[in-house]
């Protein structure tokens, strides 16, 4: 047999001195700086670019725009994530890209088509002739009102508005297109400050629609409105409104500053201005006049006051104010000055039913009966003898019972607010008094008292009217008429210590100083009479009549 044949294995370094162990771990060392070399490389790149965008960008911007249409769409992408309400739409202008980025819902897609990607489509077809985006925004897009902006910022917030953001390749800034839409109620008829006799239009949730509202009543240029934005996060428009050659001097600008001075991060009711320009947050009475009527509010203005609209908000604030303004009605100036003066009467006699009759029922049962005539205080004593209560528990239970009652028939339905009403004169007529828990006098009395709150033509005023009546009647059950005489007089002091920028809250009721002011007060005088404006108000003009 043959031997078999040996092979023989010499190291691949014997053939190829190249590939040695040594040299090969020289090889991979040098390969090894070269990595370390290039991640160093690399951590100073990044570092540089990152330094490099903290210096381009301005303090307080979160980037700036670029003339490359794609890293500007990735930098409102980040911007805007998670946001899928905004829609981007890119289309070619010509021989370049553009890209418009808008809030779906919120904006005018009919209006961008045909003032935008209308005019851009297939008309820039020598872009780079135009070394100015201004020769594009007024040569080519069509809609009323195009912004350059700076700040992406202030670009991110005018997209959230309703307002299109467009990019264009090659040009580094952003263009913000007017094209917001809303979707708000229309003009109606005031809920609140129905009138028989007057217009019966309403504010709504628009601040242009209220705006436009007050300016068709008058065409008057020193009529100012300035808008602010107040609320960190919402943003709300707020319009101050003031006739300048009216208004008392340095009133405008204390509203104002007081305004900007707000730190809040929300405004959604024109009830969140409302408690910053009040000067005692705890006063019960309201130191701003609310009201949905335009009529009512041009009427304030022209009395030297100032007026506010707010944004999203169907009611106007208007100060300064005092008491007598609460008491008063629009019917009042549309009907005869006589049965007006007569209806005025009645109101501060309803005001102080409101307050004070629980009160003097519970003083004269309990601490003086021998004032009431002989048979009235038979009746009562008969009366009350089937009832276990004292007076004030009795009176306690009636004046809850008819709080329940007025918050039920506010917070339900239209449609059962009948029902809820048949419900509660049952209860609180008839069914109380056959109980014996009550007197049928004493039903008599709250609900009287519940008719004078009514009867107020302030719905937060006849508020602050019930919150009174109740330590009124802690008083009346402790001392008797004398507590009752003693909160009439607590009530006068605590309203003559109230100021609504720099105006007393009674007004020129107890001021002979402004009996001029008495011809539209607790009575109203004929218009021919009223030849002048609140003289308490300290208008610039107190000229009403041939001026």
């Amino acid at each position: 047999m043959d031997k078999p044949q040996q092979i023989r294995l010499n190291k691949l370094s014997a053939s190829h001195p190249g590939c040695s162990l040594a040299k090969t771990s020289q090889t991979l060392a040098a390969l090894q700086k070269q990595v370390k070399l290039s991640k160093d490389i690399e951590t100073a790149i990044r570092s540089t670019a990152k330094k490099m965008r903290t210096v381009a960008a301005p303090p307080g911007q979160p980037f700036l725009f670029t003339n490359n249409i794609d890293i500007n769409e990735r930098l409102v992408r980040s911007a805007l994530i998670r946001c899928d309400d905004i829609k981007y739409r890119r289309f070619g202008a010509g021989k370049a890209k553009a890209l418009l980025v808008y809030l779906g819902g919120l904006t005018d897609t009919n209006k961008l088509e045909k003032t935008v990607i209308e005019c851009l489509t297939g008309r820039l077809e020598s872009y780079e002739s135009f070394g100015d985006v201004n020769e594009i925004t007024n040569l080519l897009i069509t809609a009323a009102e195009v912004t350059v902006v700076a700040k992406p910022t202030e670009v991110i917030t005018n997209i959230i508005r309703g307002m299109p953001l467009l990019l264009i390749d090659g040009i580094s800034d952003a263009l913000s297109i007017d094209a917001a839409k809303y979707e708000k109620r229309q003009i109606s008829k005031a809920e609140n400050e129905d009138v028989a006799r007057g217009p019966h239009d309403a504010f709504n949730e628009t601040l242009s629609d209220n705006i436009a509202l007050v300016r068709r009543r008058t065409k008057d240029p020193d009529l100012k409105v300035e808008i602010f934005e107040i609320g960190s996060r919402t943003q709300t428009a707020v319009a101050l409104l003031y006739v300048d050659d009216i208004i008392k001097s340095g009133l405008a600008d204390e509203v104002r500053n007081q305004l900007l001075s707000i730190q809040i991060d929300k405004v959604i009711l024109s009830a969140n201005i409302e408690e910053f320009l009040s000067n005692r947050v705890w006063n019960p009475f309201p130191q701003v006049l609310t009201t949905e009527r335009p009529d009512k509010t041009v009427a304030g203005l022209y009395e030297g006051r100032i007026g506010i609209l707010v944004d999203n908000s169907p009611t106007a604030l208007i100060f300064p104010v005092s008491l007598q303004d609460f008491m008063q009605s629009v019917d009042d100036y549309t009907q005869r000055p006589a049965v007006v003066s007569l209806i005025r009467f009645t109101r501060y006699l309803a005001a102080f039913t409101a307050v004070f009759l629980p009160a003097l029922y519970v003083s004269v049962v309990s601490y003086h009966p021998g004032m009431l005539p002989s048979g009235l205080a038979f009746s009562i004593a008969e009366l009350r003898a089937r009832t276990p209560f004292p007076a004030l528990l009795e009176a306690f239970l009636m004046e809850g019972l008819l709080e329940i009652f007025q918050e039920a028939i506010v917070r339900l339905p239209q449609k059962l607010a009948a029902a809820a009403g048949v419900v509660g004169a049952l209860v609180i007529g008839t069914t109380v008094v056959e109980a014996a828990l009550v007197n049928a006098l004493l039903v008599v009395v709250v609900a009287l008292t519940g008719l004078a709150v009514f009867s107020m033509p302030s719905y937060t005023f006849g508020m602050a009217l019930r919150f009174f009546r109740v330590p009124v009647l802690i008083a009346a059950a402790t001392l008797g008429l004398y507590g009752v005489i003693i909160s009439i007089i607590l009530m006068i002091v605590f309203l003559c210590s109230l100021r609504t920028y720099g105006e007393f809250y009674l007004g020129d009721i107890f001021d002979i100083t402004l009996i001029e002011d008495w011809k539209d007060g607790l009575v109203r005088l004929p218009a021919k009479f009223l030849t002048s404006r609140p003289k308490r108000l300290g208008p610039k003009d107190r000229t009403r009549i041939g001026g």
